[in-house]
C-alpha cells in the first residue's frame, strides 16, 4: 500500500506540471487589422492617382478650341487677276531658249542666244545672239528680230534664214544705259514725313529739311 502511494506521489507532478505547460504555452496570434479611418475606404490612395472625370473634361477643351482656330485659317482666299495658273501649250520658257544654238538652213551654227529685246506692253522684238569669236573671245552681240528665228521642239532647235558669214558681218548691237529713277525731293520726303507725324512725331517740314540733298 505504502508503495502505491510513493508511486502515486511522484507520479502526479510530473502530469499535472506536463497540463500547467501545455496550457500556459504561447500561441502566436494573426497579425492585428491595420485600423482604418471613418469614412476612408482601402482604395482611396489609388483613386486619387486617376485622374478626375473633371479634368479630362478640362484637357479635351483646349483640343476644341485648336479644332475651331484651324476652321477660321482654312477660309479660302479668291485668287488674284494677276495670278497664271499654268502654262499654255504654245508657251515656252525663256531658260529653254538661252544658250541654244541657231543654225543656218544648211545646219551651220551662226551663234547662241544671250538675251532677249522686250517692250514695255511685254513683246519679245529681238534676241541677242554672241557669234564669230573662239571660246568667247573676240565674240560680238547682234540683235536678229525674233519673228524671223524658226523655233522647233520647244527650243531644242533654232533656225534663221541667215549664214554664219553674213552674222559676222553684222554691225555689233548698241546697248543703251539703263534708266534709273530720279532721286527723291524735299517736297517728296516733306509728304511721306507728313505720314509718319503719327509714329515718329516729326513735322513733315522737318523730314523734308532731312530729306533735302546737302547745298555745296
Amino acid at each position: 500500500m505504502k508503495k502505491y502511494f510513493y508511486i502515486t506521489a511522484i507520479a502526479l507532478p510530473i502530469v499535472t506540471g506536463s497540463a500547467w505547460a501545455q496550457e500556459t504555452t504561447i500561441q502566436p496570434t494573426d497579425q492585428a487589422p491595420v485600423e482604418q479611418t471613418e469614412g476612408e475606404t482601402p482604395d482611396a490612395g489609388m483613386a486619387g492617382d486617376a485622374p478626375a472625370a473633371g479634368d479630362m473634361a478640362t484637357e479635351s477643351a483646349p483640343v476644341e478650341g485648336i479644332a475651331a482656330e484651324s476652321s477660321d485659317s482654312e477660309t479660302t482666299v479668291a485668287p488674284s487677276d494677276a495670278v497664271v495658273p499654268q502654262q499654255d501649250s504654245a508657251e515656252m520658257l525663256g531658260d529653254w531658249l538661252l544658250s541654244t544654238s541657231v543654225t543656218s538652213p544648211d545646219g551651220v551654227t551662226i551663234g547662241s542666244i544671250k538675251d532677249f529685246i522686250i517692250t514695255e506692253d511685254g513683246q519679245i522684238t529681238a534676241v541677242i545672239l554672241g557669234v564669230g569669236g573662239f571660246l568667247g573671245i573676240g565674240e560680238k552681240d547682234i540683235a536678229v528680230d525674233y519673228s524671223q528665228l524658226d523655233i522647233q521642239y520647244d527650243g531644242n532647235a533654232i533656225q534663221l534664214a541667215m549664214t554664219r558669214e553674213e552674222a559676222d558681218a553684222a554691225p555689233e548691237y548698241q546697248y543703251r544705259d539703263k534708266e534709273t529713277p530720279p532721286p527723291a525731293t524735299g517736297d517728296a520726303m516733306g509728304a511721306t514725313g507728313t505720314d509718319m507725324n503719327s509714329e515718329t512725331g516729326m513735322t513733315g517740314d522737318e523730314a523734308g529739311t532731312m530729306g533735302a540733298a546737302p547745298t555745296e
